[in-house]
């Protein structure tokens, strides 16, 4: 039987709650409501990946890798602000959304400190190349949303749609695991993290969409499973398991990565988050 999530991640459960101690703990976020809405239940994935590698190398987590995850996921925290205010949504995750509540001005306002954070964090670093692939990645994510304004109520072709799941998601697990490397003095493993990271981002992007697709379809964003069926109003069985191959194939390419890794504990839970995501 597959462990779940927060089993498996309980070998860097320490890690993730000293990331949230450091997230609030320079008052950055004093505002009752911005601390509320950064500490809020979260899977933490993109910080969870990148301890679990360090971790099975023998890493320890430095304060530098502390605050180059909270930079990560505040930055993944105010893109989700601002696809609340773009998408008008009015939950996320059970709870009520920052423009539902405030409204759109303050939104954007939060959104936009949160990433002036997430900036603050990255040059605290020190570290130009680093700085520099962030900056691409955030310009990547911007323009992966613009491409999915643009194509609303269109069936883009497949290669469109990847594009732009690694544009809007993938590329944050990419640089989160490639900066770790580099902050870890292990440059020779950079680009093969930074691999693993764009292929379970992309993976972990088409199996949320999935879920979301009957959301997806009434708002007009056509993901893998319209593009399979050639259809938006009747999505055929052989393309939703058209789209659970494309998952799996995905996951599949990671198995022999994570072989190469020194086994432990903590690889060992890389290999169980691949297992619980495969469909």
């Amino acid at each position: 039987m597959n462990k779940t999530y927060d089993e498996i991640i309980s070998v860097v459960r320490g890690d993730i709650n000293n990331l949230e101690s450091y997230i609030t703990g320079d008052n950055f976020f004093a505002e009752a409501v911005l601390k509320s809405l950064i500490l809020a239940p979260a899977k933490r994935i993109r910080s969870v990946i990148a301890f679990l590698f360090l971790r099975a190398y023998g890493l320890e987590i430095s304060e530098k890798q502390l605050n180059l995850q909270c930079a990560v996921e505040l930055a993944h925290t105010a893109s989700l602000i601002h696809d609340d205010i773009i998408d008008k949504s009015e939950k996320r995750r059970g709870t009520y959304t920052l423009n539902s509540i405030y409204g759109d001005k303050y939104a954007v306002l939060a959104g936009d400190f949160t990433l002036t954070v997430a900036f603050n964090k990255i040059i605290s670093l020190n570290n130009n190349s680093i700085t520099e692939d962030f900056l691409k990645v955030f310009s990547e994510m911007v323009k992966g949303e613009i491409s999915q304004l643009i194509s609303k109520g269109k069936i883009p072709v497949l290669d469109e749609y990847m594009q732009k799941t690694r544009q809007k998601t993938a590329g944050l697990f990419a640089v989160s695991l490639k900066s770790a490397a580099i902050l870890a003095g292990k440059t020779e493993l950079a680009a093969g993290w930074r691999d693993f990271g764009y292929i379970f981002g992309t993976a972990f992007q088409i199996k949320n969409d999935l879920k979301d697709l009957d959301i997806d379809i009434k708002d007009g964003v056509y993901t893998a499973p319209v593009i399979f069926s050639h259809d938006a109003e009747n999505i055929t069985r052989e393309a939703i398991e058209a789209t659970k191959n494309l998952i799996n194939q995905k996951l599949l390419r990671l198995e022999a990565f994570l072989d190469n890794l020194p086994q432990n504990k903590f690889s060992d839970a890389l290999k169980e988050l691949l297992e619980l995501y495969k469909q």
